[in-house]
């Protein structure tokens, strides 16, 4: 698959990883209401899961808490102000969010996804 998306390093940042039932949940149910996306699961028992739309991973899930989103410019902007860390790993455009924080509110990953796939699709 890697060959066919526009981003193939971030197919290859989520493959050794794995991903928490939880994490995997709560990005599967934030992609929910998206148009065309297909999610795929790295290959290994619990793989980390990653999104694409129009050949561009544009999200992930890995790890026991950590989800990850390539955000516009501006949206990243908001993201970082708001609590979210830079993932350097994947790449300047993305940032990585943090679930089940102790005494913090849980992030709206649903508006980042949403976020998220605008830029993939329009790159805007």
């Amino acid at each position: 698959m890697g060959s066919l998306l526009r981003n193939p390093e971030a197919e290859a940042f989520f493959a050794p990883l794995s991903a928490h039932g939880d994490v995997a949940s709560a990005f599967g149910a934030a992609l929910r209401t998206l148009g065309q996306y297909v999610v795929h699961a790295a290959a290994r028992e619990y793989g980390a899961q990653f999104a694409v739309t129009a050949d561009v991973v544009f999200a992930g899930a890995a790890g026991m808490a950590s989800t990850y989103w390539r955000l516009s410019k501006a949206d990243r902007a908001v993201a970082l102000a708001t609590g979210a860390a830079e993932a350097a790993a994947l790449g300047p455009e993305w940032v990585e969010i943090t679930l089940f924080r102790d005494r913090w509110p849980d992030p709206d990953l649903r508006h980042w996804a949403l976020c998220a796939y605008r830029y993939a699709r329009t790159s805007r």
